[in-house]
């Protein structure tokens, strides 16, 4: 932990207090679990419960926000998904939870938590894995593996076996997730995973206060993601950038004007690049900011354009418009479920600048429609959600 307050230190300081008090607040949660009384018939849900990240902030909160709204309130304990998990953990959970959440975001990928013992995000060793008791419900995981990445460490075929065949409920966020975990299992145990979208995508039934109707305006925000930057870009992210900020551009000169929403202080990179292509804008740095913060934001939005997951299910969740700039396969599965695969770019193949903005165009244009077809898309997830809930209700 002392080494990550560090880093954090030295690329991000003035983001820095925020982070180092989120830390130490996860850390707490995790030292009240283990150390003080904790009653019977609690909820333990394991995520990424500490800001640095806008979309970890509103996904996990969002998904307690939906159990909570199709089960009822539940009593929740924190727990920290990429923490060692001890065997004291489990026994504890075994003597007086519930029901144990995993979950969302994307939690299946090799190299997030080096050393894991499970070969992916949820640092719980087989041997314990196995000693679980109380109901096991994974909700709204994805799969999380950049183009061309492979490699999952030898524990986690057998972890994920065992993962699945214990649980209760297994859900993805995606179709293109439930495919590629898919590979991954035999064909009877493949038959258990279910879609289950982020809560994220439907943020304006769980929190009535941003139910609010879209007038289309002319406020274009733009996320551009810069971790792991050598695989989301094949030859370097100036070229690429160049086109997304030449796109950004023709827009503002018909009127528009543009933000910058920084998701997480990495994603700054890209703010002096974007200028020396010629893009005005603002920033709104949302990498530490309360969720309020975070929704009021996209909810002044008319179009996002954005490489981020959260970054386009946050402002679709909240029913405004967005583009998609496909770096990572998530951002085409998203389109994919939803039924708007021409609301994105592949990036990654030069020449994308004019489809970008004959998308941004063909949005702007046509307010009511996609008014229309966003409510629809969103409708059809939510749909899915509940559909879920009635296999989840027995354990909650």
């Amino acid at each position: 932990m002392i080494s990550k307050l560090i880093k954090a230190l030295r690329t991000d300081p003035a983001g820095f207090p925020r982070r180092a008090a989120s830390a130490v607040a996860e850390q707490a949660r995790l030292l009240a679990f283990r150390h003080a009384p904790g009653g019977k018939g609690y909820c333990v849900h394991y995520g990424v419960h500490r800001n640095g990240n806008a979309g970890d902030t509103a996904l996990f909160t969002a998904t307690r926000r939906l159990f909570d709204r199709q089960m009822g309130r539940q009593d929740w304990r924190m727990l920290p998904v990429r923490a060692p998990v001890e065997a004291r953990d489990i026994s504890r959970i075994n003597a007086e939870a519930k029901a144990v959440l995993v979950g969302g975001g994307g939690l299946i990928i090799p190299d997030s938590v080096p050393g894991s013992r499970s070969g992916w995000q949820w640092n719980l060793a087989i041997e314990d894995l196995r000693r679980l008791e109380r109901p096991l419900v994974l909700s709204a995981v994805g799969y999380n593996n950049f183009h061309g990445q492979t490699g999952f460490s030898p524990q986690f075929e057998a972890h994920i076996y065992e993962t699945i065949e214990r649980a209760a409920f297994v859900g993805l966020r995606n179709n293109g997730s439930i495919r590629s975990l898919s590979g991954h299992l035999p064909p009877p145990l493949a038959e258990k995973l279910r879609w289950q979208p982020c809560p994220t995508t439907v943020l304006s039934r769980l929190y009535p206060e941003y139910d609010r109707p879209w007038q289309a305006g002319r406020h274009l925000a733009i996320n551009l993601a810069f971790d792991r930057a050598d695989r989301r870009f094949g030859s370097g992210p100036e070229a690429s950038v160049k086109e997304i900020a030449e796109a950004a551009a023709h827009m503002v000169a018909k009127g528009w004007r543009a933000s910058f929403a920084v998701h997480d202080p990495r994603d700054r990179f890209y703010l002096p690049l974007l200028r020396q292509f010629g893009l005005t804008f603002d920033v709104v740095d949302i990498a530490h900011a309360p969720i309020s913060a975070i929704y009021e934001y996209y909810c002044t939005t008319d179009l996002t354009i954005g490489m981020r997951g959260h970054g386009q299910m946050v402002p679709f969740g909240l029913q405004r418009p967005v583009f998609t700039l496909a770096s990572h396969p998530k951002m085409t599965y998203f389109l994919e479920d939803i039924g708007h695969e021409e609301w994105g770019v592949d990036i990654r193949q030069p020449g994308f600048r004019d489809r970008l903005i004959a998308g941004m165009e063909a949005i702007a244009d046509d307010p009511d429609g996609t008014r229309d077809r966003l409510t629809a898309a969103q409708d059809r997830l939510w749909s899915v959600m509940q559909d879920n809930a009635e296999s989840l209700r027995p354990y909650f």
